[in-house]
C-alpha cells in the first residue's frame, strides 16, 4: 500500500511543483528548502548529538494546542532539545511567540526521501503530531527507526472519518505505527480504533486547548493593551477573531448598527489570515467606515473605530478586553474556530451556525448557557444588541464560559504523564 501512495504522492507533487515558483519569487526559499529537508544549520548545531523531541502543528490552531504541552515537556525533559515544526506562515509566526521550543521550521514534504533526510538529521527520539496531521511516511520511517510516535490531542470529526476510512488498508497499517493515541473526547477515541488503532494504545486525555495559559489575563497586560489600543475600559468594546472572506462583509450592518446605538463602541477585527487585512479594509472603507491598523497605533492618534489587527499572537490577549466576542469562520461554511480562547478570559461569546469542527465543545457550552449561537448575521445584530444592553445577562454568560473552561482543565498533565511512561519504555 505505501507503494501505491508514494507513486500517486510522486505524481501529484510533479504539478504541485510549479505552485512553488511564486514563493521564490518573492524570497521564501529559506522556507522551500526546508520543506525539501535541508534544515538550517542553527537547527541542525543545537540538535547534534542531543537527545530531541519533535512537536508538529499544522497551523495556528494546532499551534495553540501544543503550547501546554510543549511546556509540560520542557518540565519534565529538561535536558531535551524541542524542535517544532509547522506548514502555513501564519503557523510559523505563532509557534514563535507561543512555543516553548529551540528551534523552529517547515515540516517537509512528506516523500520518503526528504522524510528520511530529516529523520537522519534530528534522530528524534519522540515525535509528537498534534491533532489530525497523519502523514504515512513520517510515522512509518520514524517508526522503523526506534522513534516513539504519539498523536497528542487527536480529533477526529465525523467527515473525517469517512474521509479516512476510503484509506482502508494503508490508514490501518500507518496507525500501527502510532504508539499512543492521546483523543480529545470519547468519541475521537472511539473513531480512532474504529479505523483500526489498538484499543491499548487509545486514551481519552481531554482538550489540552483548555489548558490555556491565561497569565497573559493580569492587569497590567490589560492597562498596557488599552493604552497601546487606545480603547476607553467604559467604552463597549466588540472583538472580531479569526473571521474569513465573506464574513467581515456581513459584519458592516452590524457594525453600523451597534454604532448608532452606542456612539463610543470600538470593534477591533482580527481576520484569520493576517494578510488579508488590506482585502478588508478595502471592504470598509467602501461602506464609509474609518478603519486603522493595529500597528498603525504605535505612531498615531486613534480616531477610527474599527481597529484591525494585523499582528500575530495578539489576538489572545486582545480577547481580555472585550465586552462581547463574536468567534469567525462560523457565518460562513467554514466550521468555526476555537471559543476557548475568550472564554479562559470569561467573554461573553457570540458564533454562527457553521461550527462543525468544534461540536462537542460548542455542545458543552450551549448547555450550560455559556454561549450565543445565532443563525445568521441578522440574529446576529439582534442578539449583541441585547446582551449591550443587559450586562447583567451577558457578564453571567462569561462567567458561565470561564467556569466550563476550569472543570475541563488538566488534559495536558494527563497526556505528558503517558508519554512519560513511554519514554521510558
Amino acid at each position: 500500500m505505501y507503494i501505491l501512495y508514494n507513486f500517486l504522492l510522486c505524481f501529484g507533487f510533479v504539478f504541485y511543483l510549479p505552485f512553488l515558483l511564486p514563493k521564490l519569487l518573492r524570497g521564501q526559499g529559506p522556507e522551500i528548502g526546508e520543506k525539501f529537508g535541508f534544515l538550517p544549520q542553527s537547527l541542525r548545531t543545537k540538535t547534534n548529538g542531543q537527545t530531541v523531541i519533535w512537536i508538529h502543528g499544522v497551523s495556528v490552531g494546532e499551534t495553540v494546542a501544543a503550547g501546554p504541552i510543549c511546556r509540560a515537556i520542557r518540565d519534565q525533559f529538561p535536558q531535551a532539545k524541542i524542535v517544532f515544526s509547522t506548514v502555513t506562515d501564519t503557523g510559523q509566526k505563532m509557534a514563535q511567540k507561543l512555543i516553548d521550543a529551540d528551534a523552529f521550521f517547515y515540516f517537509p514534504f512528506d516523500l520518503s526521501l526528504v522524510v528520511k533526510k530529516v529523520l537522519n538529521e534530528l534522530n528524534p527520539k519522540l515525535v509528537v503530531i498534534m491533532e489530525t496531521e497523519l502523514w504515512p511516511n513520517l510515522i512509518r520511517l520514524a517508526n522503523q527507526r526506534g522513534s516513539k510516535v504519539v498523536l497528542a490531542n487527536g480529533r477526529i470529526s465525523a467527515k473525517s472519518y469517512r474521509g479516512y476510512k476510503l484509506f482502508g488498508p494503508l490508514l490501518q497499517q500507518m496507525l500501527r505505527g502510532i504508539d499512543l493515541f492521546l483523543m480529545q473526547s470519547q468519541p475521537d477515541a472511539e473513531y480512532i480504533q474504529s479505523l483500526g488503532a489498538d484499543k491499548e494504545r487509545v486514551f481519552n486525555c481531554g482538550n489540552t486547548k483548555y489548558d490555556l495559559n491565561i497569565d497573559l489575563a493580569g492587569e497590567h497586560c490589560n492597562n498596557r493593551l488599552a493604552k497601546e489600543m487606545q480603547v476607553e475600559t467604559n467604552a463597549p468594546l466588540l472583538v472580531v477573531g479569526s473571521t474569513h472572506a465573506n464574513e467581515e462583509e456581513l459584519l458592516i450592518p452590524i457594525y453600523k448598527r451597534l454604532k448608532a446605538e452606542y456612539q463610543d463602541l470600538v470593534m477591533i477585527l482580527a481576520p484569520r489570515h493576517p494578510e488579508r487585512v488590506k482585502e478588508v479594509e478595502t471592504l470598509y472603507q467602501k461602506a464609509g467606515i474609518p478603519t486603522i491598523r493595529r500597528t498603525e497605533l504605535q505612531n498615531a492618534r486613534r480616531e477610527a473605530s474599527v481597529i484591525f489587527l494585523d499582528t500575530i499572537g495578539e489576538l489572545l490577549p486582545t480577547y481580555s478586553l472585550a465586552d462581547l466576542v463574536f468567534v469567525g469562520g462560523s457565518l460562513v461554511k467554514f466550521g468555526g474556530h476555537n471559543i476557548l480562547e475568550p472564554a479562559a478570559y470569561g467573554r461573553t461569546i457570540f458564533v454562527g451556525p457553521y461550527m462543525d469542527d468544534f461540536k462537542d465543545i460548542l455542545s458543552l457550552f450551549l448547555n450550560n448557557d455559556a454561549c450565543i449561537q445565532v443563525k445568521d448575521h441578522n440574529e446576529l445584530e439582534e442578539k449583541m444588541l441585547y446582551y449591550l444592553k443587559n450586562k447583567h445577562e451577558a457578564d453571567e454568560k462569561g462567567r458561565s464560559a470561564l467556569r466550563i473552561v476550569h472543570l475541563n482543565q488538566g488534559a495536558t498533565k494527563r497526556m505528558v504523564s503517558l508519554i512519560t511512561g513511554l519514554w521510558k519504555e
